[in-house]
């Protein structure tokens, strides 16, 4: 029999090998029901057997940042310090599951509460789950393992709560695809932790006035989305209600298509304007604290600040360190299809997969192209309105 004894038992061994991280918290604070403890603690103790080989001395965990690219449908990996790609192939394509193409349009990787890897899919409408050295796919994690596209349409990014009364519950900026009376549209949905069930949405577009959610953060305490549909970013407390507005093109103009948020190591928010094309650093009270622009690159998607003070951007062009002087330091990466940006601590390295950590490797550079479409082209592509090349 299964009872809350054996959950805090796997909590122990979690803690015991130094890899829980927040997840025994996430544990407490979730309370799952007896029949869905089975399936986490084999998530949670597949990851323990991960520490375990960690810890033995053959691997260590290694800190990288994970890019979906979505003209190849695979992840890549790029070191966490100065954004040298490490691999093109971390995950790849997982074909077909149950007549659904699994990668269409890969977005963003999320981690989830037991260490696996969530990866949410725009035109796939679903969020698929892997393991957590990438090698294995594990099936599709969203609605229980189902697609519907009446509940979940044109998703974009998603974030784990690691804290706060739904701690683990997983969130998805989802587009929908009727009208703004819809139910389930432009709306922020809760999958539960253990099987990705539909739970209570966490934002609706009824309160808040989302339009168009595309990044979702936890920032000090509370949850920020990035509308690209009023051009704000919209504060929630961790349990969904709406507080006010973080801030927005009303104060500052150069708030144009919101996409990725990212936390700095000072403690401000780094946000991608996508059309406007610069790269905005706010204080913690919304207020500007800096604007970077290269100046020969624009349409902003992902973003991090990188173990070396610099930023890795990604555009339509391709994956960037860049500095906040607007200095193009690297191209670390070329191709039309590159999206959010995940830090993520490996816990095992699986074979083939090379890291050289701090160097810059390559001696032939990848040559990033301009994106050269029509401009209201690149919008309707980028907010999903040409799928399937319609």
């Amino acid at each position: 029999m299964i009872t809350k004894y054996t959950a805090r038992m796997a909590v122990f061994l979690l803690d015991l090998l130094g890899i829980s991280g927040n997840i025994k918290y996430m544990l407490r604070a979730m309370q799952p029901k007896p029949s869905e403890v089975l399936g986490m603690i084999s998530n949670m103790l597949k990851c323990a057997a991960l520490g375990l080989v960690a810890l033995s001395g053959k691997v260590h965990a290694t800190d990288v940042l994970l890019i979906p690219d979505s003209s190849s449908d695979r992840i890549w990996m790029f070191d966490a310090h100065d954004g040298t790609m490490i691999s093109d192939s971390f995950i790849t394509d997982p074909g077909v599951d149950n007549g659904i193409d699994v990668f269409n349009r890969p977005m963003e990787v999320l981690i989830a509460a037991d260490g696996s890897l969530l990866v949410c899919d725009q035109f796939a409408d679903l969020v698929a789950r892997f393991s957590a050295d990438g090698s294995t796919y594990l099936g599709i994690f969203s609605l229980g393992g189902t697609v519907d596209n009446n509940i979940m349409n044109n998703i974009r990014g998603g974030h784990v709560l690691t804290q706060g009364p739904g701690a683990g519950d997983v969130l998805v900026a989802n587009s929908g695809a009727f009208n703004d009376l819809a139910v389930s549209q432009k709306n922020i949905k809760r999958l539960a932790p253990a099987d990705g069930s539909e739970l209570t949405d966490f934002a609706f577009n009824r309160y808040g006035g989302i339009r168009g959610p595309f990044d979702i953060i936890e920032y000090n305490g509370e949850i920020l989305v990035a509308d690209e549909g009023q051009d704000k970013i919209v504060r929630y407390t961790l349990d969904g209600k709406f507080n006010e507005r973080f801030t927005s093109a009303m104060a500052i103009p150069q708030l144009d298509f919101p996409q990725q948020m990212a936390i700095a190591s000072n403690g401000n928010l780094l946000v991608c304007a996508f059309s406007s094309g610069f790269i905005l650093e706010f204080a913690p009270d919304g207020s500007l604290a800096g604007q970077y622009d290269p100046g020969t690159l624009e349409l902003y998607r992902g973003i991090a600040e990188l173990g070396n003070g610099n930023l890795l951007v990604t555009t339509t062009s391709g994956v960037f360190e860049v500095t906040r002087t607007g200095l193009v330091i690297e191209t670390e990466a070329a191709g039309n299809g590159f999206r959010y940006i995940t830090a993520y601590s490996v816990p095992i390295l699986r074979e083939g997969i090379n890291i050289q950590k701090n160097t810059k490797k390559d001696t032939i550079k990848p040559v990033a192209l301009p994106d050269t479409r029509d401009r209201d082209e690149i919008l309707r592509d980028e907010l999903g309105l040409l799928e399937d090349g319609s």
